[in-house]
């Protein structure tokens, strides 16, 4: 008997509901550009299949799906489902401005071993205009010859296609998708999921998140990016909601679009990792706010990246003129490997003694959900007012995020070093094993059973689990994110989460740009001239920044990190916005800003700045994890 597929759910919505409009395209300007309901997609994607067909695809086989945000995309992945095609969602690079992120490209369709690539006709024009293909890329690598499809222009004679005729997996582990990780601690890889994973990530949403197909959504998430392809895409699909989708680069012009769209179309969800909300608040005005309603937002998810307090409190507060209700506010942990989620709804804040957390212990200071007044939790009532009130001025803040809900899934924490389980006031790496957990890396045996079948030791437990990477504790029952274990720095002995001190150089000076910070360990210099360094990369607001305001910069960064880390000895980089590598999703890439800051070439405009002595001043010991 044939396996069940995400299909299946998309065709429950055709039979009931074919006229229902599922995805509403948002331009530029606010306006509804285009729409896509359960029928129109079912005949657009059957086209694809029946394309693919014709064309000798195979169940199986991998193509790479290369579109800009728009209906083009949805009916490729859907006919791509038909065919038993497995589809890769990348960012295609942009023609327009020359090499750029082509390597990201170029590596998933050489991993993947791609038949092609499947397009739309707006894009292969611009990509033949700008003379990509055959191109070398930044790294060197020759674009692979490799057929391009278009597929907005398909048009089968066929009335009676339609999804009944799609591709039948033969069991609910067959593979359905492959989706490339955003590669911000490393090489992107890309995550095999089944159908299985689809079937149940979308019945845990339902549940969890109290998901209906009259929920209605708003989201400017890249399409090819987990979040959005996963917790978004295969939930309408699967008849969760509706969306509204912007551009993320429309968004990244006016981010005031967003909430615009949410107020017109009486949304009442949304979702984006927290950099955004920070930059909504910085780029509209109480004028703006005033004008919208979003009294029937119920959720306002963050994911995708540490939650912090400073961006929430400041988010509601001024977005109270809006009817936004603090409560709906969702603190989300997932990754794609976990097909996505694995906690939601967090609802707890957990104040710890940071120095303690940097050596895995949890120290409980006190609880933002307390109350306003900040009152000191139990942890810390005893302590006389001098030690209680230095604590609280070192203390550090955190999100829960979420309580562990879907059907069999179990979530621990174990020392990363020894595969032990941790105790429970230790901090350690977030272990998973739930029905979402993906097969594993494509194309990467050996890899795979090291991360995603990993057996507890010195314990009874026999399952086995995803290694998550994600540094964590349990409190009030939720997970608790504090960091990754790449982006840890060990200085004499004690951990600094990347987050942490990115956080605290964020607000340091007037001049640094808020989203464009990096804090990594980099070894420069060769023999034995190489020692390991704290290098700290930011970015400045105003590209005519001169000399002595990035020396300011520079002082106020030492300072900070040594008031709120104890933390000396930095070399601080100091260059123009770019400075700072990102994945595709936005995601600092601190690994790659070590090896520009040891191999070059850093941007024009960019100072480097070691310390006055770096062997008196630090004696430092350094480690990146």
């Amino acid at each position: 008997m044939a396996a069940l597929s995400i299909l299946d759910l998309f065709a429950a919505q055709l039979d009931e509901h074919p006229d229902r409009e599922l995805f509403t395209f948002v331009d530029k300007h606010g306006k509804d550009r285009a729409r896509l309901t359960a029928a129109s997609i079912a005949r657009d994607a059957a086209d694809v299949r029946l394309f693919l067909d014709s064309e000798g695809f195979a169940p199986g086989d991998r193509v790479v799906l290369a579109y800009p945000p728009g209906p083009e995309f949805i009916v490729a992945l859907v006919g791509c489902l038909m065919a038993g095609v497995l589809p890769a969602a990348v960012l295609p690079p942009d023609p327009r401005h020359g090499r750029g992120n082509e390597d990201g490209f170029v590596s998933a369709v050489l991993d993947c071993e791609a038949r092609a690539v499947l397009t739309s006709t707006g894009y292969d024009r611009l990509r033949k205009l700008a003379t990509v293909a055959g191109a070398v890329t930044r790294s060197g690598r020759r674009w692979p010859d490799i057929p391009w499809h278009r597929t907005d222009r398909l048009a089968y004679d066929d009335p009676e296609e339609g999804p009944r005729e799609w591709h039948r997996p033969e069991s609910d582990d067959e593979p359905a998708l492959l989706q490339y990780t955003s590669g911000s601690t490393g090489t992107a890889r890309g995550v095999v999921m089944s159908h299985r994973n689809l079937i149940a990530e979308a019945a845990s949403n339902a549940a969890d998140y109290g998901l209906v197909p009259s929920e209605v959504g708003v989201t400017w998430l890249p399409h090819y990016h987990d979040f959005c392809l996963i917790n978004v895409i295969m939930n309408v699909l699967s008849g969760n909601l509706r969306i509204y989708m912007l551009s993320p680069l429309d968004f990244l012009r006016s981010p005031g679009l967003w909430f615009e769209t949410m107020s017109r179309v009486g949304a009442t969800e949304t979702h984006a990792p927290n950099f955004a909300y920070d930059l909504v608040v910085r780029r509209t005005t109480p004028e703006q706010r005033a004008r919208w309603d979003l009294s029937r937002v119920r959720m306002v998810m963050s994911a995708a990246e540490p939650v912090l307090a400073r961006t929430v409190d400041t988010f509601f507060r001024e977005f109270a003129a809006t009817g936004l209700r603090p409560e709906t506010f969702c603190p989300t942990y997932g990754l794609a490997e976990a097909c996505v989620s694995v906690t939601g709804w967090g609802r707890s804040r957990v104040t710890v003694d940071p120095e303690a957390l940097s050596l895995g212990k949890v120290i409980r200071v006190e609880d933002g959900a307390v109350g306003e007044d900040g009152a000191a939790g139990a942890d810390c009532a005893a302590e006389p007012d001098g030690a209680r009130k230095d604590r609280r001025r070192r203390a550090a803040t955190y999100f829960g995020c979420g309580k562990v809900t879907k059907p069999g899934s179990r979530v621990r924490i174990i020392d990363p070093d020894t595969c032990e389980p941790c105790g429970p006031d230790q901090a350690g790496e977030i272990w998973v094993d739930s029905e979402t957990k993906a097969l594993g890396y494509y194309g990467r045996e050996a890899e795979s059973r090291e991360v995603f079948y990993a057996a507890v030791a010195g314990d009874t437990d026999t399952r086995r689990y995803l290694r998550t990477g994600d540094l964590g504790f349990f409190a009030d029952g939720e997970i608790v994110i504090t960091g990754r274990i790449k982006d840890m720095i060990v200085v004499r002995g004690r951990n600094h989460h990347a987050e942490d001190l990115e956080e605290s150089v964020r607000l340091c000076h007037p001049d640094v740009r808020p989203g464009g910070i990096a804090v990594t360990a980099a070894t420069p210099g060769d023999g034995e001239d190489r020692a390991e360094q704290v290098v700290v990369f930011v970015e400045r607001r105003d590209a005519a920044t001169d000399e002595a305001t990035a020396e300011e910069i520079v002082a106020a960064v030492r300072h900070r990190l040594r008031l709120d880390h104890q933390l000396t000895g930095v070399t601080v980089v100091v260059g123009p916005k770019g400075l700072v590598a990102k994945t595709t999703s936005g995601k600092v890439r601190r690994r790659t800003c070590a090896q520009l800051y040891v191999s070059g070439p850093l941007p024009e405009g960019t100072s480097v700045h070691p310390p006055a002595d770096s062997r008196r001043e630090s004696g430092i010991e350094v480690s990146a994890c």
